[in-house]
Parts: C-alpha cells; structure tokens; sequence
C-alpha cells in the first residue's frame, strides 16, 4: 500500500474513534437519537403497598430510573389520589387520617409510579 494511501487509511480510523467518542455518554455506552442520556424512563415506589393506622405514617421512596435502568436524579412531586385518607408531605412521608385507601404517585416530570396505602382504625 502506498504511503499516501496508508497515512489517509491511519486518518479514517481516528476520525470514526473521535466521532464514536463525541457519540456516547459518560457511561461509554452510545446514545440514541432523540433519547436523552439519563432521562426518567420509570420510577419505582417502595413499598409498594403498606397498611397503617390512622395518625401513624409510612416513608414512602422513589427511585427514579432510565430506560437502561440506571438510577437517575429527578425533583420528585408526590400526590395522593384520596387525600381525605393519606396525605404525603414534600419528602414522600404518608400520614393516615381516616380509614380507607388511596394511591400515593410519584412524579418526575411526566413518568410517574404509585403505591397503595390502606388506612385502618386503630
């Protein structure tokens, strides 16, 4: 092979393993177009069902994770479907008021995932 051929041969490789660099995310695997790099695919709430007694309280967690199924940080918004039931604080911290069920869901910006609390009288 000529040397002008091979010095070009040398260059082609070097660009391809630039371009496949500048084409992956920290974690060295390669990112899909129009996919962002640790976006929420999935939250997952533990525990995932609890029973507790009206005036007691439960810690509900969310783990928020990307469509590889990597943990990822995300400002999680908690709700109660039947706040009359259990209402949930800012740091996902459930609290019973009266007998009954509800849904606590987590969101992060549009993914969200539930678990059921069922309240009983003591």
């Amino acid at each position: 092979m000529p040397r002008v051929q091979r010095m070009f041969s040398g260059i082609s490789a070097v660009i391809a393993l630039i371009g496949l660099t500048a084409c992956s995310d920290s974690g060295g695997g390669v990112v899909v177009p129009g996919e962002s790099a640790g976006a929420v695919a999935d939250i997952t709430v533990s525990p995932s069902s609890s029973t507790i007694q009206v005036g007691l309280t439960v810690q509900m967690i969310a783990t928020p994770v990307d469509g590889a199924g990597n943990d990822v940080s995300g400002d999680v918004t908690w709700t109660s479907s039947n706040p009359i039931v259990a209402s949930v604080d800012s740091g996902g911290l459930v609290r019973g008021l009266v007998a009954g069920a509800s849904t606590i869901t987590a969101t992060v910006n549009t993914i969200s995932g539930g678990a059921t609390v069922t309240v009983v009288d003591p």
